[in-house]
């Protein structure tokens, strides 16, 4: 513990060391060092009051907080359980040893742009529920770590995404009275332009079916989403019991949104699931293991788009195909959010852009008429100028006739 005066400001300073965190405080209104040490002794009996409870609101470490608390409330309230693990393996790794009090805004937006400026040095593996990496599958991700090919940077919305977890194990600490405020609160998020619209032409379509020549199990998961806009997830959760070939529907149970939806099928689409064997309870079962609905089509998928020379292409660009497609038959933004399942119509008004023909007519008549040339242009320059002038003549003779039967009027009246 120590107490100072500034020599620049004249003001009391006093710094102590807690929890292996060196506090430095200016102490208000002191005049001498005995008043500076009493506001010493207060500011560390209300640290200590603090972390002890002594005030009723205890304070615990981050990592026993985010271990013990928000793991718990994600595995039982969230879908994303898998994700905020390694998302909580990085927040422990950065606020390791704080306490929950102790940090501040300020820590956090250092936290943001220490994340977004720290490279990916490796793509992220695909993990499932249920998932063991095999033997080739750790030499894989090994030749890919050493490889030469530059660290990818991170993108925002991955860190805004990791700055959603934090401020959530936040509001968990305000709600458990450990916490008075919000620290993520005062912290902007980042500015994102992920509003990505790649879909599949005719011609890419062709050449990925080629380039899928022998793998027909993957072919059908790419059918049945072009058809029906189904994301990953839905298209492996399916199963023969949310089916309905008579009816022509599919149920979506669970969705991203967490509301079940139902999708109509098209020609392609009932075709397809009515000449899949049932040989599962899954429409799509692992090619490995029947009982087993797929995992990832990931490396297939890539393989094939790489060997088709498709540029710039992901399986949730499927998706947004599908999507495209129906835009561009005529489906308005509600028909279309009502398939693809999405909360805000904001979502599908990206879909719809590109393809309104009523935007397509405006700047058409941007174009000037084949029959005016260039040469006529100053002749018809010129006779619009004579009628300007005559018209304007007219103008001028008829205001002065009317001003002067005005004035007549007027002088006549009583």
């Amino acid at each position: 513990m120590a107490v100072w005066k500034r020599r620049d400001t004249g003001s009391w300073v006093c710094s102590f060391v807690h929890n292996g965190k060196r506090h430095v405080q200016t102490i208000e209104f002191a005049q001498t060092r005995a008043d500076a040490e009493k506001g010493q002794a207060v500011i560390m009996a209300d640290l200590f009051r603090q972390v002890y409870g002594l005030n009723g609101k205890p304070d615990s470490p981050f990592d026993k907080f985010v271990l013990d608390k928000f793991l718990p409330y994600s595995e039982a309230n969230k879908r994303t359980f898998y994700d905020d693990v390694l998302v909580c393996k990085v927040l422990i790794a950065y606020f390791k040893g704080k306490m929950l009090r102790s940090i501040t805004s300020a820590q956090v937006e250092e936290f943001k742009q220490k994340r977004l400026a720290t490279p990916v040095s490796r793509q992220k593996d695909r993990v499932a529920k249920n998932w063991t990496p095999s033997t080739r599958l750790k030499k894989a991700r090994q030749k890919r770590i050493e490889s030469d090919e530059p660290p990818k940077p991170r993108k925002p919305a991955t860190v805004n995404r990791e700055m959603c977890v934090l401020s959530k194990i936040f509001s968990l600490a305000v709600d458990a009275e450990l916490l008075d405020d919000n620290p993520c609160r005062r912290v902007k998020k980042l500015r994102t332009a992920n509003q990505r619209v790649r879909y599949l032409t005719d011609s890419e379509e062709k050449e990925l079916f080629k380039a899928l020549n022998g793998q027909d199990w993957v072919k059908n998961i790419i059918v049945m989403a072009i058809n029906t806009g189904m994301r990953r997830g839905e298209l492996f959760e399916l199963k023969w019991f949310d089916v309905d070939l008579n009816r022509r529907i599919v149920h979506v149970r669970q969705s991203k949104s967490g509301r079940p939806r139902t999708i109509p099928l098209n020609a392609t689409a009932q075709t397809l699931l009515a000449r899949l064997p049932k040989i599962s309870e899954y429409v799509f079962p692992s090619p490995k293991k029947e009982t087993r609905r797929v995992n990832d089509v990931g490396r297939q998928f890539e393989r094939a788009v790489k060997k088709a020379k498709i540029v710039d292409f992901h399986f949730h660009d499927l998706r947004h195909t599908a999507a495209t497609r129906m835009a561009d038959a005529g489906a308005d933004p509600f028909t279309l959010a009502a398939i693809l399942g999405h909360s805000d119509i904001r979502m599908t008004a990206r879909y719809t852009h590109a393809t309104d023909e009523a935007k397509r007519r405006a700047v058409d008549r941007l174009v000037k008429p084949a029959s005016i040339s260039d040469a006529s242009e100053p002749a018809n320059h010129h006779l619009k100028a004579v009628e300007n002038r005559v018209v304007a003549s007219g103008y001028e003779t008829f205001g002065n006739v009317l001003a002067t039967e005005t004035k007549t009027a007027r002088s006549a009246s009583p």
